[in-house]
Order: C-alpha cells, then sequence, then structure tokens
C-alpha cells in the first residue's frame, strides 16, 4: 500500500507588497517605502529578492522588474520571509501607473494615486502574483 504524498498548501499570491508613506529624519525628506516580500517563511535562510526597479517621472510609471530570489551572503542564517525595499523620494502627490513584472514577462499594471495623507489602489488587474497593502487596508 502507497503512502499519500503531502503537498504545501498553495498560496492566492506569492508576494504581498507594502507601500507606505515615510519620514527619512536624515535627509527630511518624505519618501515611499515599497516593500516585496514572499508569504512563503523560508526556515534556514532569510533570502533577498531580486528586484530592477525602474522610475520614469515624465510618464508617471514606476517599474519593478521581479527576478527571484538569491541566498544571503552572511554566514549566519535565520529564518524569515524573502524581502526587498525600495524607497522612492521624488515622487509628487498624483496617480501613477505601477507596473510589476516577474522574470521580465508576465506584466501586471496597477494605478497607485499618492495624496497628501493616503496612498490607494485606484485599479487593480484581474489576476496578480501579488498582493498589495497600502495605509488604506
Amino acid at each position: 500500500m502507497r503512502t499519500r504524498q503531502v503537498r504545501p498548501d498553495k498560496l492566492d499570491f506569492e508576494y504581498e507588497l507594502y507601500i507606505s508613506k515615510e519620514h527619512d529624519e536624515t535627509k527630511k525628506r518624505d519618501y515611499i517605502l515599497f516593500e516585496f516580500r514572499t508569504k512563503k517563511e523560508f526556515e534556514n535562510f532569510a533570502y533577498q529578492i531580486n528586484v530592477i526597479p525602474k522610475i520614469d517621472l515624465e510618464k508617471n510609471e514606476i517599474e519593478f522588474n521581479l527576478e527571484g530570489l538569491s541566498a544571503p551572503r552572511l554566514d549566519i542564517s535565520r529564518a524569515g520571509n524573502a524581502v526587498y525595499k525600495f524607497s522612492f523620494y521624488d515622487f509628487k502627490n498624483k496617480e501613477y501607473d505601477l507596473k510589476l513584472l516577474k522574470y521580465a514577462k508576465g506584466k501586471i499594471i496597477y494605478k497607485l494615486k499618492i495624496n497628501p495623507k493616503s496612498i490607494k489602489i485606484t485599479k487593480e488587474p484581474k489576476s496578480s502574483f501579488l498582493k498589495i497593502i497600502t495605509e488604506e487596508n
């Protein structure tokens, strides 16, 4: 008699993207923090998400190309989610196209509205490989 293979739960999303308005005390400036995290928590290493950011202020576009994971460069192992953080200082209070690519394909586009007091997603695609969490939700 064969034993049944146990499979891990299928995740709705591979990544979460936390978007928040922060203040840098050293530079005395506000910025928008984009923090990518994997939904999966790793037991042996805290991996890093490889992301290539591209900002086009003239077109009001913010683009992130998620290129996978890389192992940490430290010898100390610790558990946790894979993470990538990007600070966007030159933002204006207006709407941006937020383009997210996975391995330079599978592009999804959100509309991101930055107001003086809040950050909102005004348009979402029908399906996505990540979940966006802002100060609003």
